[in-house]
């Protein structure tokens, strides 16, 4: 799969389909395939599109501290550089956190905005902002935490370095994770019609899924039941049939 250039990074992504643009962003402990469920409802009605950001999965680090906001930068250069426009853009966990920067700052890159698991604030992370703020680098080399582990197998599986600079790639998350802020003002400029979904078992509390869904204007939300952080993945059937009803209109508001 194919390379492209994008504000300073050498972007891995893949592309199913054909039909509008979609694009999905993935989570921290994801890479490209983790949204093969998604793929391949997707892809029967849009050109899905599948970047792997900055630090994780195929696309190599730079230098320089990583923020959600650089990384929506890099996330429209990449639109820019293949001339996605309109998008359906779906995130999950970091990427929606992603989509949601996006969405306010480059609008005209996003047509429809889907973010599950998303975080407006550190403090949205409820008792993982804690746990995340307890870690030391020590911990990637005793056995970490089930919230960690899978962001550690995922990266020295297909990284380019292999996790030779896992500690160093944790400590720039870690501050990413536990420094961050969308003001609800920002959240407010949101445009596009835009579906705020969370499992109701999610690392990100339902208080905080209803505060982002309550500060974009006509935002609709679905809480799962049963769900935990990554219910896209794990139940695929639910999330692809909301997802289509969503970015195909059947849900659209009137």
């Amino acid at each position: 799969m194919p390379y492209v250039d994008a504000n300073g990074v050498h972007t891995y992504y893949e592309q199913h389909g054909e039909g509008l643009p979609a694009v999905l962003l993935h989570g921290a402990a994801m890479v490209a395939e983790g949204w093969e469920p998604q793929i391949k409802a997707l892809s029967k009605h849009f050109t899905v599109y599948v970047p792997e950001r900055r630090g994780v999965g195929r696309t190599a680090d730079i230098d320089g501290a990583w923020t959600y906001f650089e990384m929506a930068r890099d996330t429209a250069a990449f639109m820019d550089a293949l001339k996605i426009r309109g998008a359906a853009v779906v995130g999950l966990s970091d990427g929606g956190n992603i989509g949601l920067i996006l969405a306010y700052s480059r609008p005209d890159l996003v047509r429809k905005l889907v973010v599950s698991g998303a975080n407006s604030t550190a403090a949205g992370l409820g008792s993982f902002k804690d746990e995340v703020a307890q870690m030391t680098p020590e911990v990637l080399l005793t056995p970490p935490p089930p919230q960690v582990q899978p962001w550690i197998e995922v990266h020295r599986r297909v990284s380019p370095d292999r996790g030779a600079d896992l500690v160093r790639s944790f400590a720039k998350m870690q501050r990413m994770w536990l420094d961050y802020e969308i003001p609800a003002s920002a959240l407010a400029l949101i445009s596009a019609p835009t579906l705020v979904m969370a499992g109701d078992q999610d690392l990100v509390s339902v208080t905080h899924t209803v505060e982002i869904w309550s500060a974009i204007p006509r935002a609709q939300l679905c809480i799962a039941p049963g769900a935990g952080h990554f219910w896209l993945q794990e139940m695929p059937e639910l999330t692809n049939r909301i997802l289509l009803d969503f970015l195909l209109g059947k849900c659209d508001v009137k």
